[in-house]
């Protein structure tokens, strides 16, 4: 970074850990539902991460701004979510190569991944610890006011340096984290089935391992270490608020319904089932949130799917809505597109 800009990398006037697109602001939550399968539960003995990235699609960065912009000129700037990067790393000077999907900073923006050693990892958001601290919401969306790695940073991190999941934990409980924009948590796991969940406390003083012990792994939005188990969680309609519980327990029950193991297309279907289309069909079911549903802009933005025995990636990307005559309206999705890395 600093050879491409002409800086000496000791300035500390610089930051040049990243290279932002669209970040300089606070951003709304991402949704995101994300499934881990060891080896041992799936049909070719290959290790999965199934995971959707949910988010609005028609959020500029001149709403987020809240700037004076004629109507006319809002319509044509593109949502900020509209250009994720799928991008292949190689390095020279020791560290795993990886393939991941960046969004917001091309340079340590990693969303979801895998590197070359079968460590898989994805983030999301920490909607208990948004909806806790409110107002007093700690972000730091210029140069970094904290020392250390923000929550976007943390995944570059475990995919250039890590090969197992006990590597992953010890990198996590042993360096500085802080967020810019909104608390995250985050699902690991490595190619031999060891998964786990990482959280923090709402006030960040606590730190929190959740196993995943050989089984699939599920999360969502809401901090696992408070909702334990799915009989424990609030049984609600999905709604704008409550819609990560329903999300977690239709994916809960599908995985303990089937019998035998699961193949690729299981696990596609499991996470299309919570796509969030569906969610926007369950509020239209209930009178009540019918105003909700049809207000409602959030969609499953992208389907990824890892594979770590194979080290490929699968990605659908949503491509827009079609309204029938009866103004319901459906998704168009890209087929998968699939990438893996070299060597």
């Amino acid at each position: 970074m600093a050879a491409a800009f002409g800086l000496d990398p000791m300035d500390e006037r610089y930051d040049l850990t990243n290279l932002r697109v669209n970040l300089e602001v606070e951003l709304p939550a991402m949704g995101c539902s994300v499934v881990y399968y060891p080896p041992a539960t799936t049909a070719g003995s290959c290790g999965y991460l199934s995971r959707n990235l949910d988010f609005p699609i028609d959020i500029s960065i001149a709403d987020v701004m809240q700037l004076p912009l004629p109507a006319d000129d809002r319509k044509q700037m593109a949502s900020i979510f509209c250009e994720p990067f799928i991008m292949e790393w190689y390095p020279k000077d020791g560290g795993y190569a990886s393939l991941a999907i960046h969004a917001f900073d091309t340079l340590t923006g990693t969303v979801d991944g895998m590197n070359s050693a079968g460590l898989v990892v994805a983030q999301l958001t920490d909607e208990s610890a948004l909806a806790e601290l409110g107002p007093d919401l700690e972000v730091h969306p210029g140069l970094p006011q904290a020392v250390g790695l923000n929550e976007l940073q943390v995944l570059r991190f475990l995919l250039d340096t890590c090969a197992t999941a006990e590597e992953a934990k010890e990198a996590l409980l042993t360096s500085k984290q802080y967020y810019g924009f909104a608390p995250l948590h985050y699902i690991v796991a490595d190619r031999a089935g060891n998964s786990f969940i990482y959280e923090r406390s709402t006030g960040r003083n606590v730190q929190y391992i959740i196993d995943g012990s050989g089984q699939p792994q599920v999360v969502t939005n809401f901090q696992i270490q408070k909702h334990p188990a799915a009989d424990q969680m609030p049984k609600e309609p999905p709604t704008w608020e409550s819609n990560a519980f329903w999300r977690y327990q239709v994916l809960a029950e599908r995985i303990a319904e089937q019998k035998g193991l699961f193949t690729a297309d299981d696990v596609k279907g499991h996470n299309g089932c919570v796509n969030y289309m569906k969610v926007i069909e369950e509020m239209w079911a209930d009178p009540s949130y019918e105003g909700d549903a049809a207000d409602d802009v959030v969609r499953t933005l992208w389907h990824s799917l890892y594979d770590q025995q194979a080290g490929t990636a699968e990605f659908s990307f949503y491509l827009g809505d079609e309204v029938g005559a009866d103004g319901t309206r459906t998704e168009r999705r890209s087929d998968y597109l699939r990438f893996g890395l070299e060597g």
